[in-house]
């Protein structure tokens, strides 16, 4: 079956406490410790959608591989620290 001129979009995951993960938020999968980092992708598929990256573990999928429930959202990175 050709994918051509078809869209896929990836799903929407919850995390633990039922929040919607959302672009650049920074996850750990709670089964793993792998902490991971949420982008926006696409592919010549014509998929696109959230992902999950991390270079140095060499992690990167797409985001609804994982169930809802098996990411915890720890942060997001576009917030900044302000520390003391």
């Amino acid at each position: 079956m050709s994918m051509a001129g078809r869209s896929k979009e990836v799903a929407p995951v919850k995390d633990v406490t039922g929040k919607v993960i959302k672009k650049h938020d920074v996850v750990v999968n709670d089964f793993t410790h792998e902490v991971m980092l949420i982008v926006e992708s696409s592919n010549s598929y014509g998929v696109h959608g959230l992902a999950v990256k991390n270079n140095i573990a060499g992690i990167g999928d797409w985001l609804d591989v994982y169930p809802d429930g098996e990411l915890r959202i720890v942060g997001n990175a576009e917030t900044s620290y302000e520390g003391d």
